[in-house]
């Protein structure tokens, strides 16, 4: 194992900071709690340094120590967790990977689809357990009546603005499949604990039971009804499912969130350039500057953009929990 340098440790020690202020803050603050926690502590800062360069992310590291079992308390109750189950937390980190796998992101994909006529082939990069893959599956709420989907299926509900377009009716799914390092299978119970796990606390501490009971409920659909999922690196395996996708339905569209940001901008270039050039309707949902194309001015750094084919409409809340159009932001 190579030395930790001091530069590497004060950068790790700024983006747990960073990430505490910035992501954690504003909807978990016990995980900015313990982000905090880690930063200022040398020797778990210096385990966490150990990891390799994707192993690093706080949520990760947590979601590992969620697996090892350390309790949602206080940092000062946990500290000397992290550090016994270091050797399990570690164990899961390098063997995983972040997976978060919301389905209420589908409410704030949907309106970039508008309304498509004839069958569609769904392809998500970075699919996870394929959670989103079930559009058809739910029912949408984007504010007081209005509502998309049957009555009788789970519901979604998300903070729209007025402009969000809500589509008169759901796409017509034939085929569902996606790309992932990693595909986790909805019928394996370690599936269900890791995305459970993946889950962040919400305002109080404690487990957020409104998303892990989606979680739950989005795996059940995903058992009843399994995706094609690919086991493969997005760069090298999108052109073929696209294609294969293609042979089963009139149109198809591939989309994702919080993806691109773990390929370096060459990759997302070589990426949007790939999706450019297929017979296909390309949705993307991403940090404001991940995604190559025009640029998205009303939205601010910490925003994510909904962007359809390279073209950026919306800001969205990166788990789905609310969606801006641009024409409610100039």
């Amino acid at each position: 194992m190579e030395p930790i340098t001091a530069e590497t440790y004060a950068d790790l020690q700024r983006r747990y900071r960073r990430w505490a202020e910035v992501e954690a803050d504003p909807v978990s603050p016990l995980y900015a709690e313990w982000a905090r926690g880690i930063a200022d502590d040398e020797p778990l800062l210096t385990r966490v340094a150990e990891l390799e360069g994707g192993k690093r992310q706080p949520n990760l590291v947590f979601a590992s120590a969620r697996m090892a079992g350390v309790p949602l308390e206080s940092w000062s109750v946990v500290r000397d967790e992290f550090e016994t189950k270091w050797l399990a937390i570690r164990a899961s980190a390098l063997s995983r990977g972040t997976q978060t796998n919301e389905p209420l992101r589908m409410a704030t994909l949907l309106p970039a689809v508008g309304d498509i006529r004839g069958t569609v082939a769904l392809v998500e990069v970075g699919a996870s357990a394929g959670l989103c893959l079930y559009p058809d599956r739910w029912r949408y709420r984007f504010g007081p009546g209005r509502y998309l989907g049957a009555p009788d299926r789970p519901l979604l509900e998300t903070k729209a603005s007025a402009s969000v377009p809500v589509p008169r009716e759901l796409p017509a799914i034939t085929w569902r499949g996606g790309v992932d390092l990693q595909p986790l299978s909805p019928d394996d119970a370690e599936t269900k604990d890791w995305l459970e796990a993946l889950i962040w606390p919400d305002g109080h501490g404690r487990v957020d039971g409104e998303r892990v009971d989606r979680v739950r409920t989005g795996l059940a659909i995903a058992r009843r009804e399994p995706a094609n999922l690919v086991a493969g690196d997005l760069r090298s395996e999108s052109l073929a499912v696209v294609e294969e996708a293609a042979r089963h339905a009139d149109r198809v569209i591939v989309w994702h969130s919080a993806v691109l940001a773990y390929l370096g901008g060459s990759d997302r270039a070589a990426f949007a350039g790939l999706m450019s050039e297929l017979d296909v309707t390309w949705i993307s949902n991403e940090g404001s500057t991940v995604v190559p194309g025009d640029e998205a001015a009303w939205a601010s750094p910490s925003d994510f953009v909904l962007r359809r084919n390279g073209v950026p409409l919306a800001v969205t809340h990166p788990h789905g929990r609310g969606i801006t159009w641009r024409d409610d932001l100039l």
